[in-house]
């Protein structure tokens, strides 16, 4: 039996921008998208958020995130069906640029490791080291070849070790500017050839902690949000050590794209839903268009989730999310 209703509200996709209109929703997919002169301004409805780094997933709830990767430096089944895979964080990285990591976790990069990854590569989807270790190439090029998306990160490469990472098939840089060599006038590190290189899509952890607004607006004027995903690094208990060293993040989802929603709407739905979708292949996630799976994130007029839908049916709270009063009453349908 055919299933239908249908979502009122500000409609924000990536690539048609934000109107009034509304939302058919049929059997877990956008049958319908249709715009109106004049509308509702509220509730605002995105494509539900994506987030390729996450350790706790407990700490998302209520923040219209409907798929991620859960971060781990080992195999493991995720039990969560909003996890799409797992994004090894390690420990194939630089200990001088090890941020919150545990120095005594990392290794040397290790070939036949690389392949047990591989053969789990729909369980494994992203892998984050750093290229300038000893056979980091091959294991990227590997990588590359079974699927798995290389990422560069916990790096203090120089510019020409980054395009050559990039030349074996790395594809992506976890949170940018994060614990990865500075950028000097003169020793520039990774950070201006990953901005520079169409290639790359690059995380941002824009939680107002990691990084200066001047920083994420020069880094959005750079890169374009066509290239940046919006990942949150959420972990069970941000904090930070006596150096400075921050100790993963404390926001995701609506609360990033609240931040971001100053480069526009349509762009904060392209950092946070459309680019990280597509970099994993997700070819029906990240836009709210006909055919797309109805994944909807819907938030009021500040930008604070009101519900989260996923193909369609809505994502229950965690009891202890729902006392601290993160959900408000319910969007109009009809």
């Amino acid at each position: 039996m055919t299933s239908r209703h249908t979502l009122e509200g500000l409609v924000v996709d990536p690539l048609d921008g934000a109107f009034p209109g509304a939302l058919a929703l049929e059997d877990g997919r956008i049958a319908e998208v249709e715009r109106r002169p004049a509308g509702a301004a509220e509730p605002l409805l995105f494509p539900g958020f994506v987030d390729l780094h996450v350790y706790a997933p407990e700490r998302l709830s209520g923040e219209g995130v409907t798929g991620y990767l859960l971060a781990t430096r080992s195999l493991r089944e995720p039990g969560d069906p909003l996890c799409l895979g797992l994004h090894l964080e390690g420990p194939f990285l630089n200990p001088n640029a090890a941020g919150a990591i545990p120095v005594d976790e990392l290794t040397p990069v290790d070939l036949a490791v690389v392949e047990e990854w591989t053969s789990a590569r729909r369980l494994v989807r992203l892998v984050t080291l750093a290229p300038e270790l000893p056979r980091a190439l091959e294991a990227i090029r590997r990588l590359a070849a079974a699927g798995i998306v290389p990422a560069l990160g916990h790096t203090r490469a120089n510019a020409l070790t980054v395009r050559a990472a990039l030349d074996a098939g790395a594809r992506f840089a976890t949170h940018l500017w994060n614990a990865m060599a500075p950028f000097r006038a003169r020793s520039t590190g990774p950070v201006p050839a990953l901005l520079l290189d169409p290639r790359v899509t690059v995380g941002l952890i824009a939680d107002g902690r990691h990084l200066h607004p001047d920083t994420e607006a020069l880094t959005v004027r750079v890169a374009g949000p066509g290239r940046i995903a919006l990942t949150s690094d959420v972990v069970a208990a941000p904090g930070h050590r006596r150096d400075g060293t921050l100790l993963g993040g404390d926001r995701s989802g609506a609360a990033l794209v609240r931040r971001m929603a100053r480069f526009g709407l349509p762009e904060a739905a392209t950092m946070a839903s459309l680019v990280p979708a597509h970099l994993l292949g997700l070819g029906d996630r990240g836009r709210l268009a006909p055919g797309y799976r109805a994944d909807v994130a819907v938030l009021d007029r500040d930008l604070r989730a009101v519900e989260t839908l996923v193909a369609g049916k809505p994502l229950p709270l965690r009891p202890d999310a729902e006392s601290e009063g993160t959900r408000p009453s319910s969007p109009p349908r009809r």
